[in-house]
């Protein structure tokens, strides 16, 4: 098979180690992680006592550190063992970080493991290290208190696709000499837009360039007593202006402190309700039918990732989504982390998944057709792709545990009215809810009616899976046009996809079934009697990607219409501000995406760092299939 011709365009590429007597050292920067003398005590010197954390977590807001290379990990277990031992008990930690060539997992434990004193922190970090693809990676720790969101990206290219004000800054990248790219004009630039005034910027490095291009970007720049052998360091003060919101034709999502809705049951509103939860904030639920009823109530689906090749926006997005979401289900009931074989049709398709596989690198391997059918029990004349990473999911166990069981309005949201105190709703049994400051819209598409008018059309897609008496040796889940996996001893084949929201009769349900299950690569698969079947709706808007994000605010086409045209940008301040957001058009993937997507619209309610990057956003926004009829128009 050909070799893809770019196998770095998902991922970057790992860390060369060089294991010395004194630590790990970076063969292609020729520098060092930490000190050889005591690189826990170096952090501790050098970043942490700069920035007078114990006084930062008491403020009663959460703390955003931010840092350029991530490396090992140690400054954020130093940092996180901090804030375990000073903060108040309702502190948040934030810590984002960038990292270009990031370790193996292997390579991190070994060079965690001099630092016994980290261990058990060293362990909660390293069991769920990054996968080398590019883009951001969010983690939870500490039941929501202290989140890490570590870029793997070079610093010039993550920073400008980043929002939030960080309240501190660790430069902690190689040596200037070794690795000048990341101490670039720009790259300074960026830290002033992206800092709180006021933060502190502190790095090991005296470097006469580092101090000009802090100090040119409108930081105080001081040297202060190094650590062991260095003499000096650096701690500069953010003193220039707030730097400006970057103009966007998209409405932003504004921070809400006021009672929130959720309309909808299944996994999108549950992803929100675990997200808000993570931050000790309530909901107001209405689930109609209660939780898993609707497109989230099949008896059984997979976690898998959309496969597409190339370096864009959503696509980074998406991957990241799956990759949180197979990290947050890990320990919850309703996932079997099984790995999933992804079948060739043909020649062509394999050559697809074979290059998926040189892009994805880690837990993504292509397999031979023999391989393929002693792994899952289909294998073909093409082979497939295994996901390890991947799995089966049981929704009727996982969403009301995502929930954390928390209680919902068994009732249909029929109204929304806006009031001078917020919005209130009313459902079709007459009851009246509210006021709310805002409300989501997470129901599939069951919201469709509620959202008509509101600048966003869903188009819906029914589908089937059916449960078969049936003999066949299936190993492990595969997926082709369909996909087969096993539920208590019996087969389930899913899922059709019919044009519209008729879900169709289980007999037509059945005929479809079994000629889907016909069409697997490597055989049809042996069905005998349908047992049972289900159907549901999903709902997809046109460009067959998900949304999350605020809805357009009334006024919002008029106002951007002669800019669509090439026109001036309206002023920020004659946008009113939205409080009425969507999270879903999924489709079939709900499951991997929504926990990401929901995470990032919390993120932005509650004034946070988000999980997307900014571009990934603006691919997934509400409002990009307006903008684009606009421009059209």
């Amino acid at each position: 098979m050909s070799e893809h011709p770019d196998p770095y365009a998902l991922k970057r590429p790992h860390a060369r180690i060089d294991w010395t007597a004194t630590g790990p050292v970076a063969l292609d920067a020729g520098d060092v992680y930490f000190s050889a003398e005591d690189g826990l005590a170096e952090t501790r010197s050098v970043f942490l006592k700069a920035a007078n954390f114990p006084e930062r977590f008491a403020r009663g807001r959460p703390t955003v550190v931010a840092e350029l290379g991530f490396g090992t990990g140690l400054n954020f277990l130093a940092l996180w063992d901090l804030f375990l031992k000073t903060a108040p008990s309702d502190a948040q930690l934030h810590f984002v970080s960038i990292e270009g060539f990031p370790l193996r997992q292997a390579d991190a434990e070994r060079a965690l493991s001099a630092f016994p004193e980290l261990a058990a922190l060293s362990a909660q970090l390293t069991e769920v290290w990054p996968s080398p693809h590019k883009g951001p990676h969010r983690r939870v720790f500490e039941g929501g208190r202290v989140m890490l969101t570590v870029f793997h990206d070079l610093a010039e290219s993550a920073l400008p696709n980043m929002d939030f004000k960080a309240d501190a800054w660790f430069l902690d990248g190689f040596a200037p000499a070794r690795n000048p790219d990341m101490w670039d004009t720009n790259v300074f630039t960026e830290l002033a837009r992206l800092s709180a005034p006021g933060a502190p910027a502190v790095t090991f490095t005296v470097a006469g360039a580092v101090r000009r291009g802090l100090a040119a970007a409108g930081f105080k720049v001081e040297k202060k007593p190094g650590f062991g052998r260095k003499r000096e360091r650096l701690e500069a003060i953010y003193e220039g202006a707030p730097a400006e919101e970057s103009p966007t034709p998209f409405p932003s999502a504004q921070p809400l402190e006021g009672p929130i809705a959720i309309i909808g049951g299944g996994i999108a509103a549950a992803s929100l309700v675990h997200a808000f939860a993570l931050r000790g904030r309530s909901v107001d639920v209405f689930a109609e039918g209660g939780w898993a009823s609707g497109a989230s109530g099949a008896p059984r689906g997979l976690l898998t990732p959309r496969l597409e090749l190339g370096d864009r926006p959503h696509n980074r997005a998406l991957l990241a989504a799956f990759d949180y979401a197979r990290t947050l289900y890990r320990d919850l009931d309703g996932f079997e982390p099984t790995g999933v074989a992804r079948l060739a049709p043909d020649a062509k398709g394999a050559e697809r998944l074979f290059s998926l596989a040189q892009a994805l690198d880690d837990g993504f391997e292509f397999l031979s057709p023999s391989d393929a059918a002693r792994r899952c029990g289909l294998g073909g004349e093409a082979g497939a792709l295994w996901m390890a990473s991947a799995g089966q999911i049981r929704p009727e166990r996982l969403v009301p545990a995502l929930a954390r069981n928390a209680t919902a309005h068994d009732v249909r949201v029929e109204l929304l009215a806006r009031r001078d105190d917020g919005w209130r709703l009313q459902a079709g049994t007459g009851e009246r809810f509210g006021p709310y400051a805002g409300v989501i819209f997470a129901g599939g598409w069951a919201q469709h009616a509620l959202l008509s008018g509101r600048g966003l059309t869903l188009e819906p897609t029914a589908g089937q899976v059916g449960l078969f008496e049936s003999g066949f040796d299936l190993r492990a889940p595969a997926a082709w046009g369909g996909y087969a996996a096993r539920l208590d001893g019996r087969l389930m084949i899913g899922a059709t996809h019919e044009k519209g929201a008729d879900a169709g009769l289980l007999e037509d349900a059945e005929i479809a079934l079994r000629q889907l299950a016909r069409t697997a690569p490597g055989g049809p698969v042996e069905l005998d009697r349908l047992q049972e079947g289900w159907a549901g709706v999903r709902a997809a808007v046109a460009d067959r990607l998900p949304m999350t994000g605020p809805l357009p605010a009334e006024g919002y086409e008029e106002l951007w219409r002669g800019h669509a045209k090439g026109g001036p940008m309206p002023a920020r301040d004659d946008l009113e501000p939205s409080s009425l957001f969507v999270l879903g058009g999924f489709g079939a993937r709900g499951f991997a995406h929504a926990p990401l997507l929901a995470e990032s619209l919390v993120s932005a309610l509650c004034n946070e760092p988000s999980p997307i990057e900014r571009a990934g956003l603006a691919s997934l926004h509400p409002a990009r299939l307006l903008w684009r009829s606009l421009r059209r128009s």
